[in-house]
């Protein structure tokens, strides 16, 4: 009785109740396209490509067909994950860009991150306990139950969905409700420990001389695309406040920015400086992160310069 009530409850879920997921909207559109015909450019990221370039003009500068699969809160994880299992080998994948702000490859939850295990396979499972909770038994269970029930795994979106109907409870920020992901432990806010080795069922994975467990599933995108045979180019977003003055080094993002600049080279990713672009000036700037439609264009330009040397 028990067990067909949840199986009821579960089927009715899923029946009547869909949690945000742009990733997997936009993975799912990506797929309905016909591939194969023409070379293609992917564009990943969070929200950030419209704020720095013109993807369409960078897709006629490399005369490549684009597809924005950029997305609100998206994660390295979910870049990996899409590449991995929903490109099709037979899309002609010349490159791929990766426009991202402060942390956001390294971020562990966001609004939408239940989205993981809708676009994982149960096949990748065990590189996620491997990544999340070594040697963990809870841990690794309670992963296996947001795999297998829909319910479990939206239910910060469900439960503030019945609330609200109720009238008890105003909407709740998604990155409240979201149960998020689950962190590889930390001791104290410490950084991670380096990395020596962790064995993957996937043999181009094996992840000899990643730098450290915060950017594991970026080094993981990175190398898949290299094992595709696809260049990546990652860009930074600038800030109009790194125009303005010539400010000394933050201290406290030194140790990371080095860190990730060792990941994306031991990757084998390519890093464009936007700082360094010629002519780009504060006064191309909207607001301290937006840049107007003449500062989007120096950005493409550039970018579209370097990326034609890949």
């Amino acid at each position: 009785m028990v067990v067909l009530t949840l199986l009821s409850a579960e089927l009715g879920v899923r029946a009547l109740y869909r949690a945000p997921a742009p990733m997997l909207d936009k993975t799912a559109a990506y797929l309905a396209q016909p591939h194969g015909a023409t070379p293609e450019l992917l564009v990943f990221g969070t929200c950030l490509p419209e704020q720095i370039i013109q993807t369409q003009a960078l897709g006629e500068q490399l005369g490549l067909s684009v597809s924005n699969l950029a997305t609100p809160a998206g994660t390295a994880r979910l870049f990996y994950l899409v590449l991995k299992h929903h490109i099709p080998q037979e899309a002609q994948i010349q490159a791929i860009v990766l426009p991202f702000g402060t942390r956001d490859l390294s971020k562990e939850m966001a609004p939408h991150e239940s989205q993981v295990m809708a676009l994982a396979p149960w096949s990748e499972l065990p590189n996620l306990m491997r990544w999340a909770c070594p040697d963990d038994s809870s841990c690794a269970s309670e992963l296996l139950m947001r795999k297998a029930s829909y319910a479990y795994r939206n239910r910060g979106y469900i439960a503030n969905k019945v609330w609200m109907s109720a009238g008890v409870r105003a909407p709740i920020p998604g990155y409240v409700l979201s149960p998020g992901a689950i962190a590889p432990p930390q001791d104290g806010g410490a950084p991670p420990p380096p990395v020596a080795h962790i064995p993957s069922s996937t043999p181009e994975l094996e992840l000899n001389g990643v730098p450290d467990l915060e950017f594991q599933y970026l080094y993981r995108f990175l190398v898949l695309a290299q094992a595709r045979d696809i260049p990546v180019m990652l860009v930074p977003l600038p800030s109009r406040s790194d125009f303005e003055t010539k400010r000394a080094p933050d201290p406290s993002q030194a140790g990371y920015q080095e860190r990730l600049q060792a990941t994306i080279q031991a990757g084998g990713g390519t890093l464009l400086k936007v700082q360094d672009i010629p002519g780009l000036s504060a006064q191309d700037f909207t607001d301290d992160v937006h840049l107007s439609p003449q500062g989007r264009d120096k950005v493409t330009s550039a970018l579209g310069n370097a990326m034609s040397g890949l």
